[in-house]
Formats: structure tokens, C-alpha cells, sequence
């Protein structure tokens, strides 16, 4: 494509927004016989491509750049950014917001989007029959949400479509983060045609608002999307993106170096310290707002009303060792909750260290003297990336104390399954940042009724402040009071921080323009690739 092709529009009034939008797509010819195409590689598939269903990290991925919601995020400093509210205005006291849409904004099918369209969809995602994950998470502050997500209501009261072009959200309580939220993909419309027409399932084949659109979903292979003629702003920088499911790192990375593929969106950390001097492709290694830890299921024994074998076994993990050594320096050890890249981190909010020691003097307090009468552990991880030498040594870790510890390895759909089921008893997972909050770390993790909540951890002293922290106007004052909450949490130990996660890539030299959010995103939409 020409330069004149790539260039950036900015925010404009409406008007002229629609004006210079008939004129790029005009422009636009000048690169019709161009057809550039960005392949990259991830390790599983997502779970769904559908706002109300997307929650683990592939189909979010994906999600974000079929649905364009309210608002967005800056790709490079995670900032909210208007999306298909241009507009909005927030009362003085942070209860009502009142979002003003875009006109001319079309789903893929061709019809125009209203208000009335996030009307249906907030109300469809917090449906108890939805199932969705993170509705009642993300909307749980709009007034009437909880009602409807425990099937008391069957509409939403706190959401109004004044007009076509307009949309009044009232809150129960002041939430000065609210606009923030609405940046996740939970948010943002779907068309209620496409939904209930119920030949195929919609998260099957999606019919969304955002810069590509659906083409196909091959399962165990590939997702494809094109790019959508009718987006209302910025012209994605490639025409197709298709997202290849390689369970290997190995041949993910056999399939970049024979051309097939353009981009791995997970490198292990064997694998790219030898890519450091390999010419033939490009690394990128960045920050992300991600914790790697280990659950204790507290609904089960003989973590349930024993805190000291919980804290025993978090003094036992060398948290430096496996961030420095098993994953090679592609993360930071843990020093609480919330990574340090985010906005609201405390240093050393942890008050554990690795020390054998006072873990051996805990599991004894515990009942357990070097691990006398303590039954085996059952630790279970996602067969994919680092997740087997994390478990590998952390098993090491605690046998070193007398704690016995046994591996079970699980394809992904089934790990989620069982994790969200209640039935793993101890097991490795990550939690990613959902939007720019330290709130995405606490309140949807340890709030005693969220479903993302899997430890089964209830503290009503931690359930107010973290209620509290939401509808604190004062920033400094919110931060604080998350703070508080997560030193409380950290007590309680229903987890052992392993990791802050960085993310790892690797791509060919024909991507000229390779773009990584705070968010661990691709910003498929702003991929640019060669056409040589």
C-alpha cells in the first residue's frame, strides 16, 4: 500500500469523521490489488469469539478486534480512548453516565448500530442463561446488574437508550473507573438478529462492529478474519489475519522460519534465548500486566481452615529461581498480587520470602511436622508453554520441606473446566489484565461472590474494602484502600504469587510494524507486514 494509504485519522466531529471516511475508503483502491495477509501462531484455541463468553487471554485476543465496544484502549499506553461513544459526560458524583454514539457505525451485516444495541447485549451477557464469565464483573456497579445476573429481573434498569444515539447508564454506587471497564470485550454489542437466528451458534460465527470481521473457524487449526470495508475508523494495515492453533512451540517456530507463519505469540524460554542471535527473525520481549501463581482449591482439604500449611508452602517456593532460571529471566518473581507494571503496585506487599526454614517450622504448626500425616498434593497445570518446569520445580520446592506433590498435566478446555467445576484441589495458573486497574487483580479474583473467584476465599473485611475501593472518587484514596486489600489477601494465603509474566514473541522480518499492548495483545488492526 502507498503511504497516503496508511495514514492515521484522528479523532474528528461526526460529520467530518464520516466525510474523511468515504474518502479513505476511496483511497483505499489505491493498495485493491494488495492483499496482505498476517499469520501468527498461538498455542491453543480460544474457548468462544463472543463478547458475552471471551474470557481467556486467545479469544480475547481475537474478540477485541471483531467488537468495538464504547470505548477503547490505547495500544500504546492502555488509556481509554473513544471507540463508538465519541463523546460522553459523567455526573459530579460519578453515578450517571451518558455515552454519545457514533452515527453511521454498521455491524458486518450491514446494519447501523444504536444504543438500543448495548441495551440488548449488556442485558444478554448478564442473563444467568448466557453463562458469562465476566458480565457481572465488569457491569456489576450498573444499577439493577446483580438483580438480573441472579435472575430476579429480566431487564436492566440502570441502562437507557434515550435515542438512537444515546446512552444513559446509572450506577448503584459512585465508580470514578467505570468509563475504564467498558473497554473489556463483555461490553460491547453484538446484533440481537444475529444472536437469535440460532442456525449456528453466534460465537461460532460471529457478526460483530470492529476493524476485521469473521471469515471462518476451523477447531484445532485456525480462525481467519478479513477486514471489514464498513469499519468507521482506521483501516486495519493488513486485509486477513489468520491466528493458527500450533500446540508446539517447535514446529510453530519450524513453520516461521519456512515463511508459513509470520508471528508466535508465545516463545518458551529455552527457545528464545537461542533466538537472540538468530538473524533470520526478530524478537520482542515486554512487560505485561500478568501474575503467574498457584490456587489452593480452599473449598477442599486440607487446605480449608489451615492458613499455616497454606503459608508454610509459600515460604517454601523459590520464586527467584524459577523466574530467573526455569523461565530465564522472561519474568519477575512475584512480589505480591499486582505486577509492577500497573498503575497502584506496592512493592514487597508480600510478607513471605523463600525460606525452607520457616516453612519446615510452619508445616509443623500446621499438624504436619516434616510433613508427617500431610496426603500427597495433586498439582495441576495447562499442558502448553512453561507451565510443566514451573510445576516440576515447584514440586521440587516442596518435597524439599516434605510436602509430596504429584503432577497431573491437562489440555486447556479441560484445565478450565475443572477449574471453574471446583475440582482441582492445587493448581498453576495466570491472570492477565482485563482493563488499566489494579481493581482487574483484586476485585474479580477475590470478591467472596465473582465467579472468577477460585479459590473459594471469602473475607468480608476484604469484600469492603475492595466495595469501598470502587466507589472512591479520591484516586489516591482508592489505591489505598485496594492496597490494604491486597496485604489482608496475602495473609490469608489462598495463593502463592509465583511470577510476573513478560511476554515473549517472535516474528519475521517481513512484519515491518509489530505491535504488543499492556494488555499482552497483538493490535491485529495495526500489524503491518511487507509485501516482498
Amino acid at each position: 500500500m502507498g503511504l497516503l494509504c496508511m495514514k492515521k485519522v484522528k479523532w474528528v466531529p461526526v460529520s467530518l469523521a464520516v466525510l474523511l471516511t468515504a474518502i479513505l475508503m476511496v483511497v483505499a483502491g489505491c493498495g485493491a490489488t494488495d492483499s496482505s495477509v498476517f499469520t501468527y501462531a498461538e498455542l491453543s484455541e480460544p474457548t468462544a469469539i463472543d463478547p458475552a463468553l471471551a474470557d481467556e487471554a486467545v479469544g480475547v485476543n481475537i474478540t477485541r478486534y471483531l467488537f468495538d465496544g464504547l470505548v477503547g484502549y490505547d495500544s500504546e499506553t492502555g488509556q481509554v480512548k473513544p471507540a463508538v461513544a465519541e463523546s460522553w459526560d459523567i455526573s459530579d458524583d460519578a453515578t450517571e453516565f451518558t455515552f454519545h454514539l457514533r452515527k453511521g457505525t454498521k455491524f458486518t451485516n450491514g446494519r447501523e448500530l444504536t444504543a438500543h444495541d448495548f441495551v440488548y447485549s449488556w442485558t444478554r451477557a448478564l442473563d444467568p442463561a448466557t453463562m458469562s464469565p465476566m458480565a457481572l464483573t465488569i457491569m456489576e456497579p450498573i444499577r439493577g446488574a446483580v438483580a438480573l445476573a441472579d435472575g430476579e429481573a429480566t431487564a436492566l434498569e440502570g441502562v437507557d437508550a434515550v435515542d438512537d444515539y444515546t446512552l444513559k447508564v446509572t450506577l448503584e454506587f459512585p465508580l470514578a473507573e467505570f468509563v475504564t471497564f467498558l473497554g473489556h470485550p463483555v461490553c460491547a454489542p453484538v446484533p440481537q438478529e444475529e444472536v437469535e437466528m440460532g442456525a449456528t451458534a453466534f460465537s461460532e460465527n460471529p457478526v460483530g462492529n470492529g476493524p476485521f470481521k469473521f471469515k471462518e473457524w476451523q477447531p484445532n487449526d485456525h480462525v481467519t478474519l478479513e477486514i471489514n470495508p464498513d469499519y468507521y475508523g482506521e483501516r486495519a494495515k493488513v486485509d486477513t489475519v489468520t491466528m493458527r492453533i500450533i500446540p508446539s512451540a517447535a514446529t510453530a517456530l519450524a513453520e516461521l522460519k519456512a515463511g508459513n507463519i509470520d508471528a508466535i505469540k508465545s516463545i518458551p524460554p529455552g527457545q528464545a534465548e537461542a533466538l537472540k542471535d538468530d538473524t533470520s527473525v526478530n524478537l520482542f520481549e515486554g512487560q505485561v500486566n500478568a501474575l503467574g501463581f498457584v490456587a489452593f482449591n480452599l473449598d477442599m482439604d486440607p487446605w480449608r481452615d489451615n492458613v499455616s500449611l497454606r503459608q508454610a508452602l509459600i515460604w517454601a517456593v523459590d520464586r527467584q529461581t524459577i523466574a530467573e532460571t526455569v523461565l530465564q529471566g522472561q519474568a519477575d518473581p512475584a512480589d505480591g498480587i499486582v505486577p509492577g507494571a500497573m498503575p497502584g503496585h506496592q512493592q514487597f506487599a508480600m510478607p513471605y520470602d523463600y525460606n525452607p526454614e520457616t516453612a519446615a517450622e510452619l508445616l509443623a504448626q500446621a499438624g504436619y511436622p516434616q510433613g508427617d500425616g500431610l496426603p500427597p498434593i495433586n498439582l495441576a497445570y495447562r499442558m502448553e508453554g512453561p507451565n510443566a518446569d514451573v510445576a516440576q520445580a515447584i514440586q521440587a520446592n516442596l518435597a524439599a520441606v516434605g510436602a509430596q506433590v504429584e503432577l497431573t498435566g491437562l489440555e486447556s478446555g479441560v484445565f478450565f473446566e475443572q477449574m471453574l467445576g471446583g475440582e482441582l484441589e492445587f493448581f498453576i495458573i495466570s491472570w492477565q489484565a482485563d482493563y488499566n486497574s489494579v481493581d482487574t487483580f483484586l476485585y474479580p479474583l477475590f470478591k467472596s461472590d465473582q465467579g472468577q473467584n477460585v479459590f473459594g476465599y471469602a473475607n468480608p473485611e476484604v469484600d469492603s474494602l475492595l466495595e469501598r475501593a470502587r466507589s472512591t472518587l479520591d484516586e489516591n484514596d482508592r489505591i489505598r484502600d485496594y492496597n490494604d486489600a491486597e496485604r489482608l489477601i496475602l495473609a490469608d494465603a489462598p495463593l502463592i504469587p509465583v511470577f510476573f509474566r513478560q511476554d515473549v514473541m517472535v516474528f519475521a522480518p517481513r512484519v515491518t510494524g509489530f505491535v504488543h499492548t499492556p494488555l499482552g495483545d497483538l493490535a491485529l488492526n495495526e500489524i503491518t507486514v511487507s509485501e516482498s
